[in-house]
């Protein structure tokens, strides 16, 4: 080997011993520094986040009270009563109505000149028996002239009445029998006034009423007539005192079926 190698050689030797040496004597030779104790501080140590930040107080809301719930049974028993009132209601209502349905027939039947015991029959059916439809009873199997008929039927027995009012009677003496005798003959009444207490002044103001429909006020003034000339005219005050009460006997119970389904009609839920 040339010289060369041995050098390289020496070397590598020389550095391993050197790197041992280090390795067992470094310690010794360079002490590590220690570092200074860091200074003791007399202040309180900081406390921690979540013990310094202090919770905000929550607001109390008082609860409503809360209703019980309804058990079903009940519930359902609830809505069986309204249902059966509103039920019960309803009928009465319609039974109302219908009433008031034939009363209106009845009406319309009676202000005829013809019997109207079968529109009587049928409102009976639909209405509680009462005072008036008793009294229509008898008067339905007969009826009543319209009062238009009144008028022209006392037209036509005026002149008799007028005839009758002025008999002189047995008492009279002759030129008053003989004058009596001819005024039935020829019937003169005098009908350009109505003022006054004598026969025809009677008679005029009853034709007057009776041709704007009062029957009523046209009876009335009749009652002043001698007893002759009524007596002449009894016929038709049977006809008109028959129509008087099936009027007011009919307005009775359309009045009576009006306001019950008024009432109902008020009442209903």
């Amino acid at each position: 080997m040339g010289p060369s190698v041995w050098a390289w050689l020496f070397l590598c030797l020389l550095c391993a011993v050197l790197g041992a040496g280090v390795a067992w004597f470094g310690p010794a030779l360079f002490p590590a520094k220690s570092s200074p104790a860091a200074p003791i501080s007399a202040a309180p140590a900081p406390k921690a986040v979540a013990e310094r930040v202090a919770p905000s107080p929550v607001p109390t809301v008082a609860a409503e009270p809360v209703e019980a719930p309804v058990a079903p049974a009940e519930e359902v028993a609830r809505l069986d009563g309204r249902v059966t009132a509103l039920e019960t209601t309803q009928q009465a209502v319609s039974d109302a109505a219908a009433a008031a349905l034939a009363v209106s027939t009845l009406a319309e039947a009676a202000s005829q000149s013809r019997p109207f015991a079968e529109e009587l029959a049928g409102l009976q059916r639909v209405l509680p028996s009462s005072s008036s439809l008793r009294a229509l009873e008898p008067l339905a199997r007969l009826g009543a002239p319209t009062r238009a008929g009144l008028a022209v039927q006392f037209g036509n027995l005026a002149g008799r009445a007028i005839s009758a009012a002025r008999n002189p009677g047995a008492d009279a003496d002759l030129f008053a029998r003989i004058r009596y005798a001819l005024s039935s003959i020829v019937s003169i009444r005098h009908v350009g006034s109505i003022k006054g207490s004598t026969p025809d002044a009677i008679l005029a103001r009853a034709q007057a009423q009776l041709d704007e429909g009062d029957v009523e006020a046209a009876v009335a003034t009749l009652e002043a007539l001698p007893d002759p000339a009524r007596e002449v005219l009894a016929p038709w005050f049977a006809a008109a005192n028959r129509r008087i009460e099936i009027d007011r006997q009919v307005g009775s119970v359309r009045a009576d079926a009006l306001a019950a389904l008024s009432r109902l009609a008020r009442s209903a839920p």
